[in-house]
């Protein structure tokens, strides 16, 4: 979500309330760092630390641990932490996600989803002419095509034949052939605008002008049915419609006589398996699939449809396959709504009902608070030439439009716009809508982080947790394993407390891949060397690896039970791989030792250690730095649970 100052102000630097009553309702439990902490802050921490504790911590020691957090998180803010890119991109990520489900008409998405069903039962039949809108069109000139489309409604109103003005004004080149017929359709068949327009024009009548991602539509509505899915038999006799014109009068004639015969009361199973030339259906008398609307060639589909009762046979239906009788065999209505209601959705998802609940809100949120564009401004953006647009953007101060008593500048275009290229109309109108809207988004946000007391709770927490992380990765737990010097010291002086209860073999592990490798190794070992040990075996390892390897050196500090090889080799215990070498010139390789030696022996145990003797020590710099106040009052009416 691209965000503006507003946002950053009301969600990134939360300004709680201050007003008397609010006050009163919500007083001030601590002041740590010169920053007010509300009694509601407290307690949503405290209590949901409890639910998550098995052992409960006792509320003054929770205290404590909220002071020393509260003070990492002011510490995080002295250090500009939270003015960091990356730290506000990740932020205002996290508001977008958290406030985004809240601001929807929850009721829209519902009326909408009802809405379809409705129409899912029932299609309509429609023509339509379709005036084109190219994306480069100015409002003038969507002006000039509107006024066209409404001068052709005229023509069609006054008895101009609707199917003749399609072919002569028509944009959809099928109109030539169809005269802007469509058929039968219904919910999700046709883009919602059009769909929506259709279904709310009466039998016969024609709607005003239609905008759609493809134009304007004029749309005359010849005809409702209820929907269902139907299941018929056909007899069919195949002739193409450019065969021989004595073969196309034989078919006719025989077709017809086959349906005398129906008429007389031959069975017409019987007559399917003597004579359909369906060889796909013909021995299992004729039965098709259910058909619904648009699934097969209109003309079949009107005679299938025709049909009302069940064994109702239609007269000889002429298609571009051939002839057909049907026989009507079973029929199905839509589900329940309960049943649908989740593909409905999902097919929702699939147009411009998607995202409805959002855009209600947006357009719930402009009437509250009086949204208005300055169509002065809107038509100066719309005459810049493209390639100027952004520079000339730039320097636009005069209000694109007004909300909530605030002046949005025409310069706010500026990071909707893309750099060093020619902006086209179409996507002018884009960039203007999404910072509309975008303005709309983050007021109605960074109002609801302000009256909302769960968002606003979630998102301080959010907010703290990224510093704590943040600052303590930076002052503690990065530090301590970098710092050689301060880990040396500490081991030093707190060498009493790592301690073995039994001895360690430590030194190197050398495995190769052959028992006469081992030996030849064994023997460079044995020679005496000015080298040290670490020396001599970077020195092994490169002579007896090269694209192979031929040899593998491990170091560590094992205990019994550790290790087979060094059990065997060093603790005299089990028994090991024989071309595995561990030499007994443990001055060379290894040792045995009692006690850790070093820090690195211990390295484990050492780094957390000091990790928490540096925390120890921030903290108390922390507490000196920064002034605490705690209002005991206040404290002693916070409840140990909720």
């Amino acid at each position: 979500m691209k965000t503006t100052t507003l946002l950053l102000t009301a969600l990134l630097f939360p300004a709680f309330a201050s007003m008397s009553a609010q006050e009163a309702a919500d007083p001030e439990i601590m002041n740590i760092a010169g920053k007010s902490i509300p009694k509601s802050e407290f307690e949503y921490i405290y209590h949901k630390n409890l639910r998550q504790q098995v052992e409960k911590t006792p509320l003054d020691e929770y205290v404590t641990l909220f002071c020393n957090y509260k003070l990492k998180v002011a510490e995080a803010e002295a250090q500009g932490i939270d003015t960091t890119k990356q730290f506000r991109d990740e932020y205002e990520g996290y508001c977008e996600q958290l406030v985004k489900p809240y601001l929807v008409d929850a009721g829209a998405e519902e009326q909408l989803a009802k809405e379809a069903y409705d129409r899912l039962r029932e299609e309509v039949e429609a023509s339509h002419i379709l005036f084109e809108v190219p994306s480069t069109a100015t409002a003038v000139e969507k002006k000039a095509i509107y006024e066209k489309a409404m001068s052709v409604r005229k023509q069609a109103l006054g008895g101009a034949d609707f199917a003749e003005l399609a072919r002569r004004y028509s944009d959809d080149p099928s109109a030539a052939q169809n005269g802007g017929y469509l058929g039968y359709f219904t919910a999700f068949r046709m883009v919602y605008p059009f769909e929506k327009a259709a279904y709310e024009t009466p039998v016969g009548e024609i709607s005003l002008p239609v905008e759609t991602r493809f134009g304007y539509h004029l749309i005359k509505v010849s005809g409702r049915r209820k929907t269902r899915a139907v299941q018929v038999a056909h007899i069919m006799l195949k002739v193409s419609q450019d065969a021989p014109e004595k073969e196309q009068k034989d078919k006719e004639k025989k077709i017809k006589d086959l349906y005398a015969k129906l008429l007389k009361g031959a069975e017409f199973d019987e007559l399917v398996r003597a004579n359909s030339e369906d060889t796909y259906t013909a021995e299992s008398g004729g039965v098709l699939p259910f058909l619904q609307t648009g699934q097969f060639v209109q003309s079949f589909e009107d005679a299938a449809f025709a049909l009302d009762s069940i064994g109702e046979i239609s007269a000889p239906v002429r298609t571009q396959f051939g002839w057909h009788i049907l026989k009507l065999l079973d029929e199905k209505t839509p589900d329940t709504y309960e049943a649908l209601h989740d593909e409905i959705v999902r097919n929702m998802a699939r147009d411009e009902r998607a995202d409805a609940g959002r855009k209600q809100f947006i357009e719930h949120l402009k009437a509250d608070k009086g949204f208005a564009w300055n169509e002065t401004t809107v038509n100066d953006l719309e005459k810049v030439n493209g390639d100027s647009l952004l520079e000339n953007v730039q320097k636009m101060e005069q209000p694109l439009f007004v909300f909530a008593g605030t002046a949005y500048p025409a310069s706010g275009l500026t990071k909707y716009l893309k750099a060093g290229k020619t902006t086209a109309l179409s996507e002018l109108r884009k960039a203007v809508d999404a910072y509309s809207v975008d303005a709309l988004t983050e007021y109605a946000a960074a109002e609801l982080s302000q009256t909302n007391s769960e968002i606003k709770n979630l998102l301080q927490e959010y907010r703290d947790g990224m510093l704590l992380f943040e600052v303590s990765d930076k002052e503690v737990w990065k530090k301590a394993p970098l710092d050689t010097k301060g880990l040396k010291k500490f081991f030093k002086k707190n060498k009493n407390q790592y301690t073995w209860s039994e001895p360690r073999y430590k030194g190197y592990i050398i495995s190769t891949d052959s028992t006469e490798r081992t030996k030849a190794v064994k023997a460079r070992l044995s020679q005496k060397t000015s080298l040290s040990a670490d020396k001599m075996i970077q020195k092994l390892y490169r002579e007896y690896n090269d694209s192979i390897r031929h040899i593998v050196i491990t170091y560590g500090v094992y205990r019994r039970g550790d290790n087979p090889t060094v059990d065997s080799l060093a603790f005299g215990i089990g028994a090991s791989d024989s071309t595995t070498a561990l030499p007994a010139l443990k001055d060379i390789c290894g040792k045995i030792v009692m006690q850790p030696e070093s820090y690195e022996d211990v390295k484990g145990f050492v780094t957390t250690d000091y990790q928490n003797y540096l925390e120890e020590e921030w903290i108390k710099k922390l507490r000196k730095k920064y002034p605490i106040t705690i209002h005991e009052d206040v404290l002693a009416t916070v409840k140990s649970e909720e």
